[in-house]
């Protein structure tokens, strides 16, 4: 894309992307309704609410900018999405807590000497969704049956608590201002994994420490084994003391917990995932929308080896970012918190892009989210899309005046190892 068709995202480039994004939206909540099954149609009360804003910030943006009234572009994305992202978040607002209810009752049984993995295939879908399969490994046990020691509400609030402090931390590790961490609670992908308790949230600390403390993205596998290709980098880096550090550490929590846990819970835990997987051939709700429910798994195998080399072909912290979307691409199953991995390549985009990939993942979690996922790897091979050139690109591709983009001109701290030199 050459720098007068990324200047043009200011004129009609940008307004085409407006009606996509507006396209997007109307179609895919066609069938929605808000709040969750109450027969008003989201697509209505959309539209009844970006009317209202655009009119309010077309009216403040007169009053502020006598000499440019009229609403950019990118602000009219952005009113687009944050209206979609408030009513998507009321339609996903039930049984709170639920993964956090699939923990507990893991640890209550571990406690109890009872099952906790599948031992036979799921043949219909649970209503209440705290009876889900627990798929965490044996050594995470002993932590989630402590937890259940304690009532409800303590233990609610505890993990609560934790999640969002954990997750509030990663975003300002990635670089994100403290006037920004408060209207991205609104974002479904984190609200999504706040609200129904899930690890994806405290977990993505450990993602984001990584430029200073890289023997996390192993120790992060512990939870969700696919995120560990984000470990790759720590060998592309040739950062061969943390990856040792890392492995380190899980064996040694492995060992630790043996005790407890026995290896007859390691067997029930991979036979669990045999009979997950098998449950998936009758229930594809339990793929969520990871791309084995719609693609033939050779075009799934094909497209995550594609996102992973795509990855470590760039350098730093940018090689880094692409494998957060990596993890995205190769999972075997993805819910709405799994496209928090993606935040630092969603941050390297240019504004009006960068709001059109949230205005995809703005809408109730589903196939349309892989639109944002699309824009990201666009931005791979087109530089003038991102923020700041790619890795070894010469030429610059961030605008002059990068407005509503929450890391405005400046640099993200992941830019920066610990000691201050590049990554």
């Amino acid at each position: 894309m050459s720098r007068a068709r990324a200047v043009d995202l200011a004129g009609p480039g940008g307004w085409l992307l407006v009606a996509l994004l507006a396209a997007d939206i109307a179609v895919v909540t066609r069938s929605t309704d808000v709040p969750n099954g109450s027969g008003i149609p989201y697509w209505a009360v959309w539209l009844v609410g970006i009317a209202a804003a655009l009119v309010i910030a077309n009216l403040l943006s007169a009053h502020l900018r006598p000499a440019a009234p009229w609403l950019r572009p990118v602000e009219a994305l952005a009113i687009l999405a944050v209206v979609a992202m408030v009513l998507s978040d009321v339609t996903m607002a039930w049984q709170p807590l639920r993964d956090l209810g699939i923990y507990l009752k893991a640890g209550e049984h571990f406690r109890d000497g009872a099952p906790v993995y599948m031992q036979t295939p799921l043949t219909l879908q649970p209503l209440d969704r705290t009876n889900y399969p627990f798929l965490y490994p044996p050594c995470t046990l002993p932590f989630f049956a402590a937890l259940s020691l304690l009532p409800a509400a303590p233990a609610q609030a505890l993990w609560f608590g934790l999640s969002m402090g954990l997750g509030l931390l990663a975003l300002r590790l990635m670089g994100l201002p403290r006037l920004w961490l408060v209207p991205t609670l609104l974002w479904p992908p984190l609200f999504q994994g706040l609200w129904v308790g899930n690890v994806a949230v405290p977990a993505l600390a450990l993602f984001a420490m990584a430029p200073w403390l890289g023997a996390g993205l192993v120790l992060g596998a512990v939870f969700k084994p696919y995120t560990g290709l984000a470990a790759s980098w720590l060998i592309r880096e040739r950062r061969w003391v943390e990856v040792a550090a890392g492995v380190g550490v899980v064996l040694l929590i492995a060992a630790l917990t043996l005790p407890l846990t026995g290896l007859t819970a390691w067997a029930d835990w991979l036979n669990g995932l045999r009979m997950y997987q098998t449950s998936q051939d009758s229930l594809p709700g339990l793929y969520g929308f990871g791309l084995p429910r719609f693609v033939p798994f050779a075009l799934y195998a094909a497209l995550g080896a594609a996102a992973l080399l795509a990855a470590l072909w760039a350098r730093g912290a940018e090689s880094l970012a692409r494998l957060g979307t990596a993890t995205v691409v190769a999972s075997p199953s993805l819910f709405g918190h799994g496209l928090l991995m993606a935040i630092p390549s969603l941050l390297s985009l240019r504004s009006p892009w960068f709001w059109l990939a949230v205005g995809f993942l703005s809408t109730p979690d589903g196939m349309q989210w892989w639109l944002a996922v699309v824009v990201v790897a666009a931005s791979w091979a087109l530089p003038s899309m991102r923020r700041v050139p790619a890795a070894g690109s010469t030429s610059g591709s961030a605008t002059a005046t990068e407005w509503l983009h929450p890391l405005g001109e400046s640099a993200s701290p992941w830019q920066l190892r610990a000691d201050g030199r590049p990554v």
